[in-house]
């Protein structure tokens, strides 16, 4: 977090107002809530970013319950994109992708780039289904 924290406050500048500004907050998938300081957002998010969240297939039910309840805060009428930057380690890990349909999300590759090592970095947007 000290460093997220750091790399928003340096790059405060970028951003229009201290509402439109990132806020850091640490969201631990095993716990069954949403922290409140998330809840208290209100109006729910435009995008969720996801970044190394693969690594771990025994943590997917629970992060797949996390990304539902994040979605949820949402209007069922506007709900958030989500950005996932992953870089394979295990194929079991794109077990994911089947997961989160049950959640109403459907994932889409939209690029690939060389990371660490020359592994590929893949970008995937989720969307997610509208329910008016």
């Amino acid at each position: 977090m000290p460093l997220l924290e750091h790399n928003v406050s340096a790059n405060g500048h970028l951003f229009s107002s201290l509402s439109t500004r990132p806020r850091p907050l640490v969201l631990d998938w095993d716990d069954e809530g949403l922290p409140q300081d998330v809840v208290a957002i209100g109006e729910g998010f435009d995008a969720i970013i996801m970044a190394d969240v693969t690594y771990n297939t025994a943590s997917f039910p629970s992060l797949v319950r996390t990304l539902s309840s994040l979605i949820q805060l949402s209007p069922p009428s506007k709900p958030p994109i989500i950005v996932l930057g992953y870089k394979e380690r295990d194929a079991a890990e794109r077990t994911l992708w089947s997961m989160v349909e049950d959640v109403g999300v459907t994932f889409e590759k939209i690029g690939e780039r060389s990371g660490a090592g020359g592994q590929a970095v893949e970008a995937w947007i989720g969307r997610c289904k509208v329910h008016v």
